[in-house]
C-alpha cells in the first residue's frame, strides 16, 4: 500500500485547516457536478456550493467572491482546463484546488507538475467515497493524489520521453497542433504574435529532436501529448 500523500510532497502553503464557507465546482458534466455538490455538502454542511458548467463562468464568479475550495474538471468547451487552473492561481481565486478527471493525457500531467493544486483525483479509478475523503484531506492540508497519478505528478516521469523540458505554453501550442491549427490560428487563440508562435514551435521541434512539421505531428502523437483525429 502506498503511503498517504504528505503536505510537503505537494508543497502546499497552508498549515492549518481553514473554515470552508464557499465551494466552487467547475465541471462541464452536469451529473458529475451534481454528485460533487452532494459530496461537498456531506463534507462541509454549512458551505455555499456554486456549480458552473463553463470555465469562464467559474472564473467570473471567483473574481467576485474567491472560493475556499475549487473542485474542477479539466474538460470545458470554452477553455482548456490547464488554462483555467493557471488563471485561478494567477488571480489567487481559490484557497485550495482539487482537480478531477477520468482522462489524463501526458500534456496535462506535464503541465500539472509545475502548477499549484492541492489534490488530484482519477475518477476512472476512484469511488464516490474516495472523492469525499479527498476533499476532506485537501481542506485538512494533507493533500490527496490518486495512486495511479502519483508517478506522474510526484515521482519522476518515465525517462527519455523527450517532453520533460517543454514549458506550459509549448504544451498548449502542441495541443493546438493536434487540433490542426496553423501558426496564425494559434497566435489568435493565445493573443500573441505569429513570430512568438514560430519561436515556440522551433523550440518544441528542437526539444523533441524533429526537423519537419510532419515529424513533429508524428512525434507529439507518439508521445501521447495530443490525439490526432483521423480524417473520415
Amino acid at each position: 500500500m502506498n503511503p498517504p500523500v504528505r503536505t510537503q510532497d505537494l508543497q502546499l502553503p497552508y498549515a492549518t485547516q481553514p473554515q470552508v464557507a464557499s465551494v466552487v465546482i467547475a465541471e462541464q458534466n452536469r451529473l458529475h457536478a451534481d454528485a460533487l455538490r452532494m459530496a461537498s455538502l456531506e463534507c462541509f454542511a454549512d458551505a455555499t456550493v456554486r456549480l458552473f458548467g463553463h470555465a469562464a463562468q467559474a472564473l467570473r464568479a471567483m473574481e467576485l467572491q474567491p472560493a475556499d475550495l475549487l473542485v474542477m474538471g479539466l474538460s470545458f468547451d470554452d477553455m482548456d482546463g490547464v488554462e483555467l487552473l493557471e488563471r485561478v492561481n494567477r488571480g489567487r481565486l481559490a484557497a485550495r484546488i482539487m482537480v478531477m478527471s477520468s482522462q489524463w493525457e501526458e500534456h496535462i500531467l506535464l503541465s500539472l507538475r509545475t502548477a499549484r493544486f492541492d489534490g488530484a483525483v482519477d475518477t476512472a479509478t476512484e469511488s464516490f467515497g474516495t472523492v469525499r475523503q479527498a476533499m476532506q484531506q485537501v481542506i485538512d492540508g494533507e493533500g490527496y493524489i490518486s495512486t495511479h497519478l502519483r508517478r506522474y505528478l510526484i515521482d519522476e516521469l518515465p525517462a527519455n520521453t523527450g517532453a520533460q523540458d517543454l514549458t506550459a505554453m509549448e504544451l498548449r501550442i502542441i495541443r493546438l497542433i493536434g487540433e490542426g491549427c496553423d501558426n496564425q490560428e494559434a497566435a489568435a487563440r493565445f493573443g500573441i504574435s505569429i513570430n512568438t508562435v514560430q519561436t515556440h514551435r522551433r523550440n518544441i521541434m528542437r526539444k523533441l529532436k524533429v526537423s519537419t512539421s510532419a515529424k513533429l505531428v508524428h512525434e507529439v502523437a507518439r508521445l501521447g501529448l495530443v490525439r490526432i483525429n483521423p480524417v473520415a
